[in-house]
């Protein structure tokens, strides 16, 4: 293992790509121990990492959610959340938090939550006076909703590799979503009366009609994923093809905003997007070949019980180390990485895989909104062309906040899984 721990920190160390650190560590594992034998099987670990039925949700869901959003559907979903809290103190930041909610529900991905909704939020709220740092800060941890509420694509990786209901999966993110959503609301609420940031006039009823009708068919696809596979109707990786049937009918059809061009970036977008995740995957499965042959997932099981016995010790323990980590990976390449131990882990602690999933997934989530390789502050600090260590200082509450929904997801399991018990057969 020696050989393939100082490569890996040295070319990560060197700035090469972490898709490109597996492999090559890899390499040099087998090359340095002398088994070379096994280099021979290295393509097929690759392919067999990749060809598994349930993976074939991510770049449907990911097209899914492109088709909505090059169909202009982002700027409904903001103006029904708008009509709705827009009336409150610093109603403008409660539609950012809400609208990421919403969001979430067609893209499932935080970098793309982040982008889309920052590149009309932040503007508006600079406009109305609001802090541009706090605004680009409030945007990105808000995005951090997306991957939890369906359709996820961290809970789509977790449950292929520990072989974890993806429907069960899909369902437990809702609460801890809106769970964040709250906490983050109370926290601009207050901000805005410190502040003394504006509010919008009530809307009418008319205009909530209107919005709420124009943004009711993009509010259904979460519905029909979950009522699909509840009602037993398809499995969780169909769910996707249907979602991307809906989004064409959606788009093209009712609102007629999708042209050929469209679909033709969409496709486009798709692609490389997917593409990225799949050949993480496959060189991410070339370490955890490395892994089952040293035995690492059961040496951690036994160093970390050797330390303690005492389970809420142990799941801290655990939380801290997915949060060093999410310093500096991604959230696939933590998750393939870490999960064979991970699952051990559960199973030793009595706890159920579905909250282990959630629990890990949040966890590795909040490294897209810290230093050094926060993904999404990245991306707004490119919208407003700051320095990002000044959004990361007025997204320090707020991570806070998010640190704290994830202990009362590790210590509270039944906010959960009771979702999944009442809806997942």
């Amino acid at each position: 293992m020696t050989w393939l721990i100082l490569t890996f920190f040295i070319t990560l160390a060197a700035g090469m790509p972490i898709v490109f650190v597996l492999g090559v560590s890899t390499l040099v594992y087998f090359l340095g121990t002398g088994q070379t034998q096994f280099l021979v099987v290295l393509p097929q670990r690759m392919f067999s990492g990749m060809d598994q039925f349930v993976l074939l949700a991510i770049p449907l869901f990911i097209l899914a959610g492109n088709l909505m959003d090059v169909g202009g559907l982002t700027r409904r979903l903001l103006d029904f959340a708008n009509v709705w809290v827009g009336r409150f103190r610093g109603g403008v930041s409660l539609t950012t938090i809400w609208g990421s909610f919403l969001f979430g529900g067609i893209s499932g991905s935080a970098a793309a939550d982040a982008a889309a909704l920052g590149s009309v939020l932040i503007p508006d709220m600079k406009r109305q006076g609001y802090d541009e740092n706090y605004a680009a800060a409030l945007v990105a941890v808000s995005s951090l909703m997306a991957p939890l509420v369906p359709p996820s694509i961290a809970m789509i990786i977790y449950g292929a590799l520990s072989g974890t209901s993806i429907a069960k999966l899909l369902v437990a993110g809702i609460v801890p979503g809106i769970l964040l959503a709250v906490f983050l609301t109370i926290y601009a609420v207050w901000i805005a009366g410190k502040r003394g940031y504006p509010r919008k006039a009530p809307a009418g009823l008319k205009e909530i009609w209107k919005t709420t009708v124009a943004a009711g068919p993009v509010m259904l696809l979460p519905i029909i994923i979950i009522g699909g596979i509840r009602g037993g109707v398809f499995t969780a990786t169909e769910a996707a093809a249907i979602a991307v049937v809906y989004a064409l009918i959606a788009s093209g059809v009712f609102y007629r905003a999708l042209t050929f061009a469209h679909i033709k970036r969409a496709l486009r977008d798709t692609a490389i997007v997917s593409s990225a995740v799949y050949i993480l995957i496959a060189m991410a499965n070339l370490s955890a070949f490395v892994f089952a042959l040293e035995r690492v997932p059961q040496a951690i099981v036994s160093g970390l019980f050797s330390i303690t016995q005492n389970k809420v010790l142990v799941l801290l323990m655990v939380n801290v180390v997915l949060l060093f980590l999410g310093m500096f990976l991604d959230v696939v390449g933590i998750l393939i990485l870490t999960v064979p131990a991970l699952v051990g882990i559960g199973q030793a602690l009595g706890m159920d895989s579905v909250h282990l999933g959630v629990m890990v997934v949040f966890n590795v989530l909040i490294g897209f909104v810290h230093p050094p390789l926060g993904l999404c502050l990245f991306i707004v600090a490119g919208i407003t062309k700051t320095p990002m260590e000044k959004i990361a200082m007025k997204a320090l509450p707020m991570i806070g906040l998010a640190l704290i929904v994830l202990m009362l997801i590790t210590f509270v399991p039944d906010l959960v899984l009771f979702l999944p018990r009442l809806i997942v057969n």
